[in-house]
């Protein structure tokens, strides 16, 4: 069966419907609405009349309940999301490809800027890129294709998989691992993180008691270790390797031929985007986990993938819904389902989820309501993807929108390489005493910044005063007073790093990155 096909002006191209065929008369653009609109079945055949009807009527009428505003991209808002997209790119805030799809249709498919610096090689929506953490869904789907084959139920202890983790997991389930309510914290505070790292790693050190900073499903908090676990079931059920489990029975399927999992071979320069910083040095992910990253895809296959949820070819409807609820936790709220960040607008359900590592960053957002699909890849560094997703649904819907902020870190650091650190700090002070809303003044951003100076050019003291400012700024960040104790231990002062790692358990008792230094430098 194929399906009414709508172009930019909302109209229905074609329409075929095995061996009966819908004809629009009084033809007119969806946005008038289905009073305007007339529809004549005319039926070839015999005894399939009238089902030919139901089917043809079915089809049709899907396509109304569409919203009207999204049904009539006209070609002035796709030029609008082009002139928004290449601003940011003129502006050294995208670096990558996007796709903007409605009703399953690319609207807007363009690549901007370079795969690598190096050879200039452009980023096309056939680049292929690392998309982060966005591969958690899939070894969600994966959990979720087995759950429907009986093999495996969400309620089961985890222990019943890994039984060599029963006295340190106790009580923490498959479900617990899906939402991130399982109290394990993430790799950074198990203190295993290094590139190269390995499911094998990850086991070995949640083998050593004392790791729970919750009790199962008492909060949530994220954590990469949640899906690393989830992998390792997954293959221990299936009896096939991670990648091989999702290549047989998701990637081919969906027709997903440029998305795999990362084995630690060479990737083929010439398809593969290169990651870099915000500051322009290179930054690829060399990690080996699976199950919670280590996947690298296009923008055209992840809308394979994106409409493959729309379908029962991977699992039923039903089963999927599950995924798209949130999980229940005793303190506090949770807005994560399975691999998915549950939102609501104007009381309809968009689902979304980032990926973020090393320089590579990406985007899927599903607006389920309008059938609306946002999916971007990028390759240097911190991108607004929230914000440029937020600008382009406002387009769609012809309201106005605002920019993506700017980063104050890459401002500020073009100060600093000119030997400016007084200038770059004035300019961070007013920009937020101005309440600048143009720039990006969050904590990472200064974050960031200092271990651009401290890891990369190896300017201590200018990484101390970013830091400073940075914990003035938040005085109630735990994360601000850690990078700034690490920048004094690596000056060489105990005394201050000791000073500034217990500021930071004060305000944050989980922070085991702080616990374990404090320990050391005891």
């Amino acid at each position: 069966m194929a399906f009414p096909q709508i172009n930019q002006m909302g109209e229905v191209l074609s329409t075929a419907l095995m061996t009966h065929e819908c004809v629009l008369t009084n033809t007119t653009s969806f946005a008038r609405g289905p009073s305007n609109i007339q529809v004549r079945f005319n039926l070839i055949g015999g005894p399939m009349r009238e089902k030919s009807a139901r089917i043809a009527r079915r089809v049709f009428y899907s396509l109304l309940a569409l919203p009207a505003s999204l049904l009539a991209q006209t070609p002035s808002r796709v030029r609008e999301i082009d002139g928004l997209m290449t601003t940011l790119y003129e502006r050294g805030q995208f670096n990558g490809s996007i796709i903007v799809a409605v009703g399953g249709k690319a609207i807007y498919r363009k690549g901007f800027g370079y795969a690598d610096l190096r050879s200039r090689r452009p980023f096309t929506p056939a680049t292929i890129s690392n998309i982060g953490s966005v591969a958690k869904q899939f070894t969600a789907m994966a959990v979720m294709m087995l759950a429907e084959q009986h093999k495996l139920k969400y309620d089961d202890p985890v222990s019943k998989f890994i039984p060599e983790l029963s006295a340190t997991l106790s009580g923490v389930t498959l479900r617990h691992l899906l939402n991130h309510t399982s109290g394990i914290p993430d790799v950074g505070d198990l203190g295993i993180d290094h590139p190269r790292l390995t499911n094998d790693e990850v086991l070995r050190r949640l083998s050593k008691p004392g790791f729970l900073v919750s009790r199962p499903g008492e909060k949530y908090r994220y954590s990469n270790a949640n899906y690393v676990l989830l992998a390792v079931i997954v293959e221990r059920i299936s009896g096939e390797h991670f990648a091989d489990f999702l290549a047989e029975h998701i990637f081919r399927p969906c027709g997903m031929h440029s998305t795999f999992v990362y084995d630690g071979s060479p990737l083929d320069a010439r398809l593969v985007a290169t990651g870099y910083d915000q500051f322009g040095n290179r930054a690829g992910d060399d990690a080996l986990m699976t199950g919670s990253s280590g996947m690298y895809s296009t923008v055209d296959d992840l809308l394979k993938w994106d409409q493959s949820l729309y379908t029962d070819r991977l699992v039923r409807q039903s089963t999927l819904a599950d995924a798209f609820a949130a999980g229940h936790v005793a303190e506090g709220a949770s807005t994560y389902g399975f691999a998915w960040n549950i939102d609501y607008q104007d009381g309809h359900k968009f689902v979304w989820h980032q990926g973020a590592t090393g320089g590579y960053r990406a985007l899927i957002e599903r607006r389920l309501y309008e059938k609306t699909t946002i999916l971007i890849l990028t390759n240097k560094g911190n991108s607004k993807r929230l914000e440029i997703a937020d600008a382009i649904m406002n387009i769609l819907g012809g309201k106005p929108y605002t920019f993506p902020k700017r980063s104050i870190a890459a401002t500020m650091y073009g100060l600093i390489r000119q030997g400016e650190l007084p200038v770059a700090v004035k300019t961070y002070q007013l920009a937020r005493a101005g309440r600048d809303t143009t720039y990006d003044l969050s904590e990472p951003e200064l974050n960031s910044l200092g271990y651009q100076l401290l890891a990369g050019d190896h300017k201590t003291s200018d990484a101390i005063e970013i830091f400073k400012l940075n914990t003035v700024a938040y005085p109630a960040s735990s994360n601000a007073f850690d990078s700034l104790a690490e920048a004094y231990e690596v000056n060489g002062n105990k005394e201050l790093a000791i000073r500034n790692y217990r500021k930071a358990v004060a305000l944050d008792p989980t922070n085991l990155h702080a616990v374990d230094m404090l320990k050391k430098l005891k």
